[in-house]
């Protein structure tokens, strides 16, 4: 499955594109992370992401892999911070808010 982005707002800071848009999980989380590319949100390359947490969810941003990736908080196995499980249901997972800084528009 993949992310749903919607809501954007975009400007042009400098020389840097900037998208801020809202984000809803679906119902088979992979692990590893959910895919999103530069060109999902309307840039060529991507800088910097900020990605709120929600929900009892941290997420972090793979930048070489292009994904992002969900950690749990307060995990059973006594971690701080695990990645959520193959195919959890994240789909109650809605209006994230992601900010990204990048170049190029798409």
């Amino acid at each position: 499955m993949a992310l749903t982005l919607d809501n954007f707002k975009r400007t042009v800071f400098g020389n840097k594109r900037i998208a801020m848009c809202d984000c809803d999980f679906d119902a088979s989380y992979p692990t590893g992370g959910e895919a999103l590319t530069p060109e999902n949100l309307g840039m060529v390359d991507l800088d910097f992401i900020i990605i709120e947490p929600r929900s009892g969810y941290v997420f972090t941003f793979d930048y070489t892999n292009e994904k992002v990736i969900a950690y749990v908080t307060g995990s059973a196995d006594g971690a701080v911070l695990s990645e959520e499980g193959n195919i959890t249901d994240m789909s109650a997972v809605t209006n994230v808010k992601i900010f990204a800084v990048g170049t190029g528009l798409a």
